[in-house]
C-alpha cells in the first residue's frame, strides 16, 4: 500500500475507498462505481493503479475513442478476453451474452471490471446504454464491476427511467500544499528540460540542481498561480515554462542562486505576465532571448526584447488566436449566430436556416443583384444590427442539441459583449436589446472549425 501511495500522491483516502469497495477476490464486487471531480485530480490514475495492484482482469474504455455503441461494445469485448479474436457485436444482447460466455472460461468467481473514461460522453448515445451498464451485473452471470469516470456530478446525467444508482466518489482538487508535493517530484524532468535549453557548466549545473533553488521558484509560482487555476497538468506545463526564466540570471552570472529577494524581483513581472498564457499554450519562441525581469535593466537587452510586445506578436495571427480562445461550448455558436445575423439579411433567414423552406422563384430583381454581388457582398459592406430573439432564433437552428433556454445561456450573451466580441447592451432584454456582431469571418471561421460548424454554408453571400 506503502509502494502505491508514493506512486499516486496525495491521494491516500480515496485509494483507500477504492481498495475498501473493490475488496479480496473472491468477495462479491459492487454493482458499479461513480467517480467524479475536477480535471487532473487522479482519478483514472488512482483506478488504474488499484486494478494493477489488486491483478484483476479489467478493461478501460475511452469514451471520446469508442464514440459509437459498436465500437464500445466490441472493445469491452475485446479487452476481456484471454486470446486475440475478431468479435462482432452491435446490440446490448449481444454484448451480455457474450460475457455470459466469458464464465466458461472463468476460474471460480474471477473479478471482472469494466472502466468508462470520460464518462460524460455516454450522454449523447441512448440513454438505455448506461443504464443498463448501471446494473450490469445483474444481466450477467459474472462478478463484475462497472466504474464511470467523469469531472461531472452525478446529477448532470438524465435518465428517463428509474435505475440503480450507483457509489459516488468524489475526487477534490489538491490544495497547494498537495500541488507543491506533487510537482516537486517532477523536479529532475524540470533540470533536464533546461539543461536542453541552455548549454551551463558544471558549477552552476550543480547550483540549478539543489533542491532548494526549485522549492523556491514553487512557492514564487504558486503563490502567483494558484488562486486562478487548479489544474495539475496547466500549472505543471506553466512552471516548466517559467522556471527556464528563473534561471536564466543565474546561468549567466547576473544573480546568485541563493539571493531569494533578486530572484523574487526578477520572476514576479514574469510570472503575472505569464498569467495571460493560461491555457493558451502559447510560449516565447525564442528561449536565448533575455527575459524582462526588473534585474535585467540594461536599456539595450529590454529594447531587444520584450516578452510583452513578443506576446502581442504571436496573438496578431487570427487563426491562433481564435482557436485559442478557450469559450464554452454555447457561447461558441452563440458567437457564430451573431455573425450570421450580422452578415445575412433577415429575409433570408427562413431559406438559410429551415430544412422545408419551399422552393425559391427566381426574380429578375435578384439576378440582377447577384450579377452586382462583387459590389455589394454582405461581409464586405460590415455588421448589421440584429435583435434578441433573431440571435437565438438562428443560435438554436445552427445547434444539433436540444437545450432550454437558461440564465446561463443568457449570461454567455453578457460575457461575449464584455469580452467586446459582440457590440451592445450588457442588459438583457428580450424587447428592445440589439447587438452587431464586430469580429471578422477569419476569426468566426477559426471558431466555428473548433466545434465542426462549416460558416460559409449559412452564410447569403455564398449561396
Amino acid at each position: 500500500m506503502e509502494e502505491l501511495q508514493n506512486k499516486v500522491p496525495c491521494r491516500e483516502e480515496q485509494l483507500n475507498d477504492l481498495f475498501n469497495l473493490l475488496g479480496e477476490d473472491d468477495e462479491c464486487l459492487p454493482c458499479s462505481i461513480f467517480i467524479s471531480g475536477s480535471m487532473a485530480t487522479g482519478k483514472t490514475l488512482c483506478v488504474n493503479s488499484v486494478l494493477l495492484t489488486l491483478n484483476y482482469k479489467y478493461v478501460v474504455i475511452d469514451c471520446i475513442e469508442c464514440y459509437t455503441p459498436k465500437i464500445m461494445f466490441e472493445s469491452i469485448l475485446s479487452g476481456l478476453e484471454d486470446e486475440e479474436t475478431e468479435v462482432k457485436c452491435e446490440t446490448l444482447m449481444d454484448l451480455t451474452n457474450n460475457l455470459n460466455r466469458l464464465q466458461e472460461t472463468q476460474i471460480g468467481y474471477e473479478p471482472v471490471v469494466i472502466v468508462f473514461d470520460r464518462a460524460e460522453r455516454l450522454r449523447s448515445m441512448d440513454h438505455n446504454i448506461m443504464s443498463t451498464f448501471l446494473r450490469l451485473q445483474e444481466l450477467c452471470n459474472l462478478n463484475i464491476c462497472t466504474i464511470f469516470i467523469t469531472h461531472l456530478v452525478y446529477e448532470n446525467f438524465y435518465f428517463k427511467m428509474g435505475v440503480r444508482e450507483p457509489i459516488k466518489l468524489f475526487f477534490p482538487n489538491y490544495n497547494k500544499e498537495e500541488l507543491f508535493k506533487i510537482i516537486f517530484l517532477h523536479q529532475k524532468s524540470f533540470i533536464r528540460h533546461l539543461l536542453v535549453t541552455y548549454e551551463v557548466d558544471d558549477e552552476i549545473k550543480q547550483e540549478l540542481e539543489k533542491p532548494e533553488l526549485f522549492a523556491n521558484f514553487l512557492n514564487a509560482f504558486l503563490s502567483v498561480f494558484y488562486r486562478p487555476c487548479r489544474d495539475l497538468i496547466e500549472l505543471q506545463h506553466m512552471a516548466c515554462v517559467n522556471f527556464i526564466k528563473y534561471c536564466e540570471p543565474i546561468i549567466r552570472n547576473e544573480i546568485n542562486a541563493s539571493d531569494l529577494s533578486k530572484l523574487w524581483r526578477h520572476i514576479s513581472p514574469i510570472l503575472k505576465t505569464s498569467l495571460e498564457l493560461l491555457y493558451l499554450r502559447i510560449s516565447n519562441s525564442n528561449p536565448t532571448k533575455p527575459s524582462p525581469g526588473k534585474e535585467n535593466s540594461d536599456s539595450g537587452s529590454i529594447s531587444n526584447h520584450n516578452f510583452e510586445n513578443t506576446l502581442k506578436e504571436e496573438l496578431t495571427s487570427t487563426k491562433t488566436f481564435a482557436q485559442s480562445f478557450e469559450l464554452p461550448y454555447y457561447a461558441k455558436f452563440l458567437l457564430i449566430a451573431s455573425y450570421l445575423a450580422s452578415y445575412n439579411p433577415p429575409k433570408e433567414d427562413k431559406r438559410l436556416f429551415m430544412k422545408h423552406h419551399g422552393k425559391q422563384r427566381k426574380r429578375l430583381q435578384q439576378v440582377r443583384a447577384k450579377a452586382k454581388i462583387t459590389e455589394k457582398l454582405n461581409t464586405q459592406l460590415g455588421p448589421k444590427v440584429f435583435t434578441l430573439d433573431r440571435l437565438l432564433a438562428i443560435f438554436y437552428a445552427i445547434l444539433e442539441e436540444k437545450i432550454g433556454l437558461t440564465s446561463n445561456l443568457l449570461a454567455q450573451i453578457a460575457t461575449l459583449v464584455e469580452l467586446k466580441l459582440i457590440a451592445g447592451s450588457k442588459e438583457i432584454d428580450l424587447d428592445t436589446a440589439k447587438y452587431k456582431c464586430i469580429v471578422g469571418y477569419d476569426f468566426i471561421a477559426a471558431v466555428a472549425q473548433t466545434v465542426g460548424f462549416n460558416v460559409r454554408k449559412y452564410l447569403y453571400d455564398f449561396m
